[in-house]
């Protein structure tokens, strides 16, 4: 079956079906979004695996959100934080003089707090939501695609980062590909995408992991195989800890995975009725840095025999 978006020669296996009905409900009642004329040409949703690289998809492809379904998600002031874990990360990457281009940039939060922080710095962001674009001294965001973008931007730039971005992308080769024409002989390619050998891969009910969310459940072993891909030079690779913002879901998916979903509900009531959750949490925060959190960012550099 010859459907691979990211080793196209590779060989993939057929893992599981999703429940279209499942995710129209869910995304109704959790986002109050009507997905089901992004689903509508669709009978079946299915997981495949590829055998070369470890990488999980959806399929079909074209079953991704639109304009429109992302427009109302950020509405909600929980989709971007301006400052995140990973941003932290990437931080220590950047110096002044650089060029930097951030995919799928948002507002740019990330952008204007670095043109503050280093001299002579270039911040260039991506952002199909119009409302985003922005043309400011050092800071300049545009609504065009990676690969639009790349055509006339090769070899220009010495970071190319993007933050939870990849996992949502059908085409990955592709969108990789213009990622690494946009880089510089020596630049980094900077990525980091929810990691689904965390905590997060027991939590069956997360819609937002899905369709038409999410189209790739990327693990650190999956994203090792980009450098395979492009002939890239593996960095480093860094697993986020568990986040304080994400212990009340940490508690509840943990508990529901290993007691039963009904089970879990009447734990969760207890637990909250004795006042339980403060406690957990201290042990819990004690412990974060030991417990893979939600992300997992990696950097590549692009060597100058890179073609």
């Amino acid at each position: 079956m010859n459907i691979n978006p990211f080793f196209a020669n590779s060989p993939v296996i057929y893992h599981k079906d999703i429940s279209k009905d499942f995710l129209i409900k869910k995304y109704l009642e959790n986002y109050d979004l009507d997905i089901r004329p992004l689903l509508s040409s669709t009978v079946k949703i299915s997981i495949y695996k590829c055998l070369k690289t470890g990488y999980c998809f959806y399929h079909p492809f074209e079953i991704t959100g639109d304009s429109e379904f992302y427009e109302k998600l950020q509405s909600n002031e929980w989709y971007y934080m301006p400052w995140k874990w990973e941003h932290q990360v990437c931080l220590k990457y950047i110096k002044s003089n650089f060029k930097i281009l951030e995919i799928g940039c948002g507002r740019g939060d990330f952008l204007k707090k670095i043109s503050l922080q280093f001299e002579n710095i270039h911040c260039f962001g991506l952002e199909l939501n119009k409302s985003s674009v922005y043309n400011g001294e050092r800071v300049c965001i545009i609504d065009l695609t990676i690969e639009e973008f790349s055509e006339t931007n090769q070899g220009v730039f010495d970071i190319v980062c993007s933050f939870q971005v990849l996992e949502h992308i059908p085409a990955v080769y592709d969108f990789l590909n213009a990622n690494i024409k946009c880089l510089k002989n020596n630049g980094l390619l900077v990525i980091s995408v929810p990691n689904n050998n965390s905590f997060i891969k027991y939590d069956g009910e997360n819609v937002l992991n899905m369709p038409p969310h999410h189209m790739g459940l990327w693990t650190a072993e999956s994203l090792l195989k980009i450098g395979e891909a492009f002939n890239l030079e593996l960095v480093e690779i860094v697993y986020e800890p568990l986040q304080p913002y994400h212990f009340d879901w940490y508690i509840n998916v943990i508990l529901r995975y290993f007691t039963g979903k009904y089970p879990s509900k009447i734990l969760i009531k207890v637990i909250d009725l004795f006042k339980l959750r403060k406690g957990i949490k201290h042990y819990l925060e004690a412990r974060s840095n030991k417990i893979k959190g939600h992300s997992v960012l990696i950097a590549f550099r692009k060597a100058t025999s890179h073609t």
